[in-house]
């Protein structure tokens, strides 16, 4: 008695239900992409690449890679709206080997900044723990925000954070996209108090003088400014005021390219979008140009409020130690003096000349320590809340995070790359449990991460495997007009100029561009070591793909079919 031939996909229904409309759809992006990179980063350039100027490179990068990439993730996502995102488009556009292995390396990036999310977000509620201790005289509060920030109180917390919404991801998008849209919700709260706190009160002459003294004493401010330039012969390199630099901003850029992984994520859900050629405009295209507005003009308002002012340069000196180093006197920020004294100096030294205890002392390194400073005392209130919602901007990043990790596994197992047991879908929540259990497995990870090896390191390392991947959906994207016109003659999103697809051009700029960033994130690692671990990985991709290959063609799976036809939804 003859066998019955496999089918061609695991099943012939994907099990995912079609529920995400455009406001959701808006949420995971701006849930993805706004968080870390924008409110942690984008504030420690000012001491890792002081010659920068981070809105030019939150700007530039922008331009450059983030809204062509988004342009042709929503091209190709309207065209092929599956779950899996550019593991579908460059598997059936350009090649399945490079459709896995760069999808493969996008899920180490996305599974550990998932993890690495989770440890971020610890120091803004840390921070606002602090504020809010400070501000109540409650020694509770800042007892706690001191234990949170300690490595116990991240792999703790962190791992809670992990679990918890790998839990809430098993009940289903109908679930999910309510905790998406309410999380979202508040942190785009947050997002507009920051503005309007900056706004409002950083733009006054010396606010943030006055508004540090008020916090930290009297002088406090001045302090800060003196003993930094007192130390800068001491610590040579490390002291962090520079003259302005192209080269430092575009690479400082790379922080900025981990800001913007997020602005395509919708695509991942794909095969669970309603209206897939609108939602995906709106959420990605139109979400992109929001979030870079709001990437341009809060470091612009920060480092504007927080610029050293020249009467203090001259009160404290450190207007003739910048003389003598050729630096003009607007390129000193305060924001870079103070973390190099927390990290440099340490946070005990700092407490001292403060004379203030060291748990009152606000992070260095995150944005809400020079928002809140900013507010006089009669609005305490609003600096607690601003904290807060602050830290809920990183928290509601996990969610979004999770989503995408999920579904790429879920998009090769069904492919049968993968253990078929991760396309298995619950029938009662129609969401897919092993994936997601396995997604929640990688997060840990991400957590561990951060522990061994320092969150800026975690970051840019997962930075390049990003870069990869849309760099490669680039080329797919420029190519798939002439190799697939099959799947392009079908397309809602089929234009051109003077008879050139316009998918090919913004493929084009956007393999360009992020092949760039590529580079410019490869520099920023260990080639003894972040460049071994990621080929080691990359070459497991191709090891797991290889053999898929191998063990379906014995299973008589027509495997060339399969890379032929966009899955079934």
């Amino acid at each position: 008695m003859s066998q019955e031939a496999p089918t061609l996909f695991v099943r012939r229904a994907s099990g995912l239900v079609r529920t995400i409309g455009p406001f959701t759809a808006f949420m995971i992006v701006f849930s993805h992409t706004v968080g870390g990179g924008i409110h942690k980063l984008a504030v420690q350039a000012a001491y890792t690449s002081p010659g920068a100027y981070i809105p030019y490179s939150f700007l530039v990068t922008g331009l450059l890679a983030g809204l062509p990439t988004a342009i042709i993730y929503t091209m190709l996502g309207s065209m092929m709206p599956r779950t899996g995102g550019d593991y579908i488009f460059i598997t059936r556009g350009l090649s399945p080997i490079l459709g896995f292995v760069s999808s493969w390396g996008f899920w180490f990036t996305e599974v550990l900044s998932y993890g690495i999310i989770a440890w971020y977000s610890i120091d803004f509620f840390a921070g606002a723990l602090t504020i809010s201790g400070v501000v109540l005289d409650n020694p509770g509060l800042t007892g706690l925000a001191q234990w949170l920030s300690t490595i116990e109180g991240h792999w703790i917390v962190g791992s809670l954070f992990v679990f918890g919404f790998a839990l809430l991801a098993l009940f289903g998008m109908r679930v999910y996209s309510w905790v998406v849209n309410i999380l979202g919700t508040l942190a785009i709260i947050g997002v507009i108090s920051n503005l309007i706190i900056l706004g409002g009160f950083g733009l006054a002459t010396g606010a943030a003088v006055t508004g540090w003294n008020r916090v930290f004493g009297e002088g406090a401010y001045q302090k800060i400014v003196q003993k930094s330039f007192e130390l800068s012969s001491q610590y040579g390199s490390l002291f962090p005021v520079s003259e302005f630099s192209w080269t430092d901003t575009m690479r400082a850029g790379i922080g900025a390219i981990w800001a913007y992984i997020g602005i395509t994520s919708a695509v991942y859900v794909g095969g669970e979008i309603k209206s897939p050629s609108k939602t995906l405009f709106i959420s990605q295209v139109l979400g992109t140009i929001v979030i870079m507005l709001y990437y341009i003009g809060l470091p612009a308002l920060v480092y504007n409020a927080w610029r050293v002012p020249s009467t203090v340069l001259e009160q404290t000196g450190a207007s003739k130690v910048l003389e003598q180093m050729g630096i003009p006197q607007d390129r000193v920020y305060f924001i870079a003096l103070y973390q190099f004294l927390m990290n440099d100096w340490g946070s005990k030294n700092v407490a001292t000349l403060l004379g203030v205890p060291e748990t009152h002392l606000l992070p260095a390194g995150v944005v809400t320590t020079y928002i809140v400073t900013l507010l006089p005392s009669e609005l305490a209130w609003l600096q607690v809340l601003n904290g807060v919602l602050v830290g809920i901007v990183l928290l509601k990043d996990i969610p979004a995070f999770f989503l995408v990790s999920s579904r790429m596994i879920f998009a090769w197992s069904f492919d049968r790359f993968f253990p078929e047991i991760f396309s298995r879908v619950n029938s009662t929540f129609n969401s897919p449990h092993w994936a997601i259990i396995l997604t929640m497995i990688g997060g840990l990870l991400g957590v561990v991460l951060n522990i061994l090896s320092g969150e800026w390191l975690a970051s840019v390392d997962t930075t390049m495997l990003y870069q990869f991947a849309v760099m490669v959906a680039g080329l797919s994207a420029a190519v798939l007009p002439f190799i697939r016109s099959d799947i392009y003659e079908k397309s809602p999103a089929k234009y051109s100029i003077f008879g050139v697809p316009l998918l090919s051009l913004f493929g084009i700029i956007a393999f360009g561009s992020n092949f760039y960033f590529l580079i410019v994130a490869g520099t920023w690692l260990n080639p003894e070591r972040d460049l071994v671990m990621q080929t080691f990985w990359m070459a497991l991709g191709v090891a797991i793909f290889t053999g898929y290959l191998i063990n379906n063609v014995k299973r008589g799976i027509d495997v060339k079919t399969i890379y032929a036809e966009i899955p079934p939804a």
